[in-house]
């Protein structure tokens, strides 16, 4: 087969564009008001109370992941989001009283979509296929963290990319569960806080709590999920907020 032009890191050595090159494409970005979100609570067993969420996409059938940037300067137990899926929707979970409430999120995608504006730089394959086209927004990530185990109040992580424009993805969620009775049982989940100064922080949120009229749950907690759990750093630098 013959081979174009391939693109090696200069410290590893892996291929970084070559032919089967494939990326994750901006497919939408826009705002959400968290100042808008809410929960719901409960009456006589049986019930589920929710906290405040905010709905961001469907999940049916994607291969979507959600980049997010939610600036508060001040880390406390309302400055801080998750992400949980449920059914075929994505839904925020979000303080309403946080200083800030303005969620930017950034969905990539891995359907290929039409590239416009001024050419840059476009690879094609033996048979004239674009693989690569500078013009497509792709995903861009910075570092891979891997996530402590939190007990609850908030834990930093560290400073990433100082001066940069970054967002968060949570690729694969960690959740808990623990019930203090056999009739109730807790859900918390992974609570994210970034500052503008690009420091990350970790702590854990309630996001649903079901009680029962019977004793149904087993004693106890579990985690639910990797519990070697990482997150990305992605660059938002040439991202545009409200593509699409």
């Amino acid at each position: 087969m013959a081979v174009g032009l391939r693109i090696r890191n200069q410290g590893t050595g892996q291929i970084q564009i070559g032919l089967g090159y494939r990326n994750l494409q901006l497919a939408k970005s826009g705002t959400l008001d968290t100042g808008s979100f809410s929960g719901s609570g409960g009456g006589q067993p049986p019930f589920a109370s929710i906290s405040p969420r905010g709905y961001l996409a469907a999940t049916n059938g994607t291969t979507n992941l959600h980049v997010c940037r939610y600036i508060n300067d001040s880390v406390s137990t309302v400055t801080g989001f998750s992400i949980l899926q449920s059914g075929l929707s994505c839904f925020v979970f979000a303080s309403a009283g946080a200083p800030n409430k303005v969620f930017e999120y950034y969905t990539f995608s891995g359907e290929t979509r039409a590239a416009a504006g001024p050419v840059g730089l476009r690879m094609r394959d033996e048979s004239g296929g674009v693989f690569y086209d500078s013009r497509r927004k792709a995903l861009r990530v910075l570092q891979v963290v891997a996530l402590p185990s939190v007990a609850g109040p908030p834990v930093e992580i560290g400073q990433f990319f100082p001066g940069v424009k970054i967002g968060i993805a949570i690729p694969s969620p960690r959740f808990y569960y623990n019930s203090a009775s056999q009739d109730r049982c807790t859900m918390t989940a992974d609570y994210f806080h970034m500052t503008s100064d690009n420091r990350v922080f970790i702590s854990r949120l309630q996001v649903m709590q079901q009680t029962l009229i019977t004793n149904t749950f087993p004693v106890g907690g579990v985690t639910m999920g990797p519990q070697n759990a990482t997150i990305f750093i992605v660059d938002l630098t040439e991202v545009p907020l409200g593509f699409g």
